[in-house]
C-alpha cells in the first residue's frame, strides 16, 4: 500500500483560493511531492525485488541445483572420449574439450569453486593446467586490477585480508566488502575536507552553524507543538484517544529518526485539521524545510538508483553492458527445466555410444539455451 493511501489525502498541500503561491510556498509544495514520490516508488521496487527473491529461493535455487548435478555427470561421462585415439582429428577434439570446459566453469561459478575431486582431475586435463595453479593466476591478475583501481583512486589499500580466498569467487566476494569499505572512508575523508574548507572560511562557517542551528530548532519545535496537540494523555474522546496513541508514537519515531517529511505531513495535516493553511507556515520556516527536504529528495533518489545493487538483491540481477536487469524469475525456472532436460536427454544417449558417431549424435542433442541470468 502506498504512503499516500495510509495517510488520507497525502501530505502536498493546496493553497488559499484566489491567492497565488510564494516561491518558498511552491518549492516547498514540489519538494514534498517529490519525497511522497520517491518513497513510494522505493517502496514498490522493494518490494518487487522481494518478490522476485523468494522466487528465486523457493524455485531457482533447486532448479539450479539440480542442474549443476547433471552438468557434473555430463562431464564425467564426456570425458573419456576427449582423447586422440577417439577423435583423431584436432578441431572436432578441441570442440569437445571446449564443452567440457565451459560446463565446468559453471559448475564452478555456481558452487564457488569445484570440490569434487575427480572433476578437479578432469580440469587438469582438458586445461593441460593444473585447477588450484589455475585459479591462483586468475586471483591474482583480479588483485592486480583491484590493485589498480584503488591507485586510480588515490587510495591506499591493504589487501592482507585477501590473501585467505581459495577461488575467485572468494576473492570476489572479499573484495567487494573492502570496496565498500574504502568507498566510506573516501567519503569521510572528503566530508572531512570539505568541513575544514569552511573552516577557514568563518562567515560561510557561521552561516551553516546557523542553519543547522535553526533546522534543528524547526524539527524540535515542530516536535513540541505536535506532542501537545496529539498526545493521547489530553484527549477525553476513546476513539480520538486511539488515533492519537498511534499518531503520538509516528511523531516520536519521526523525531527520534530526525524524519523532517514525516514531521511536515504531521503538522500539515495538523493545519489542515485546525482549519488552517499553509500561509501559517513562515518563510524562515519554509526556508530551513526546503534546503532539508531538498536533501532528502538527493538521498532518496541515490537509494532508488542503488537498490538493485544492494548485495541482497546480487542473485537476482545480472548485468548486461554495466546495465542493472531483474531477472524474470519464471522464465529462469523454465530456462533451468530446458537445460536440465537437455543435459539428461545427453546423458542418456551417451550410456549407450559405442561408435564416434553416437558421441557425436549424442551431444549434438545437447542444445541449452542461451542463459539469461
Amino acid at each position: 500500500m502506498k504512503r499516500s493511501e495510509t495517510n488520507g489525502e497525502g501530505l502536498v498541500p493546496t493553497p488559499a483560493a484566489q491567492r497565488p503561491w510564494t516561491a518558498s510556498q511552491e518549492t516547498f509544495r514540489t519538494l514534498l511531492a517529490r519525497v511522497e514520490s520517491l518513497r513510494n516508488s522505493i517502496d514498490d521496487e522493494e518490494a518487487e525485488l522481494d518478490a522476485t527473491l523468494s522466487f528465486y529461493a523457493a524455485e531457482i535455487v533447486p532448479r539450479l541445483a539440480r542442474q549443476t548435478e547433471v552438468q557434473k555427470e555430463l562431464v564425467r561421462v564426456l570425458a573419456p572420449f576427449v582423447n586422440k585415439s577417439f577423435f583423431p582429428r584436432q578441431q572436432e577434439r578441441l570442440r569437445f574439450k571446449e564443452l567440457t570446459q565451459d560446463l565446468l566453469h559453471e559448475i564452478a561459478t555456481t558452487e564457488k569453486g569445484l570440490t569434487d575431486a575427480d572433476l578437479c582431475h578432469i580440469y587438469n586435463i582438458v586445461h593441460g593446467v593444473g585447477y588450484a595453479k589455475d585459479e591462483r593466476k586468475v586471483i591474482e591478475a583480479a588483485r592486480a586490477a583491484l590493485a589498480q583501481m584503488f591507485a586510480e583512486e588515490g587510495i591506499e589499500a591493504d589487501f592482507s585480508e585477501l590473501d585467505s580466498a581459495a577461488s575467485e569467487a572468494e576473492f570476489m566476494a572479499k573484495a567487494e566488502i573492502l570496496i565498500a569499505r574504502m568507498r566510506k572512508m573516501k567519503e569521510a575523508e572528503a566530508e572531512a575536507a570539505h568541513c575544514a574548507e569552511h573552516g577557514r572560511h568563518g562567515t560561510d562557517d557561521e552561516h551553516l552553524r546557523a542553519d543547522e542551528e535553526l533546522r534543528k530548532r524547526s524539527i524540535a519545535n515542530i516536535y513540541k507543538q505536535l506532542a501537545r496537540v496529539l498526545h493521547p494523555d489530553f484527549e477525553r474522546d476513546a476513539e480520538r484517544q486511539k488515533e492519537k496513541v498511534l499518531l503520538m508514537q509516528e511523531l516520536t519515531e519521526a523525531y527520534r529518526q530526525n524524519d523532517l517529511h514525516t514531521l511536515l505531513r504531521l503538522e500539515v495535516q495538523w493545519i489542515e485539521n485546525e482549519g488552517g493553511n499553509i500561509e501559517r507556515l513562515t518563510e524562515e520556516k519554509l526556508g530551513v524545510y526546503n534546503e532539508v527536504l531538498a536533501g532528502q529528495v538527493e538521498g532518496l533518489e541515490s537509494r532508488l538508483r542503488e537498490l538493485p545493487f544492494h548485495p541482497r538483491y546480487r542473485p537476482i540481477v545480472v548485468f548486461n553492458y554495466g546495465v542493472a536487469r531483474v531477472i524474470n524469475g519464471p522464465d529462469k525456472a523454465l530456462e533451468l527445466e530446458n537445460n536440465t532436460a537437455s543435459i539428461e536427454r545427453c546423458i542418456g544417449l551417451m550410456e549407450t555410444v559405442k561408435t564416434a558417431d553416437d558421441v557425436r549424435a549424442a551431444v549434438d542433442s545437447f542444445r541449452p539455451d542461451t542463459p539469461s541470468g
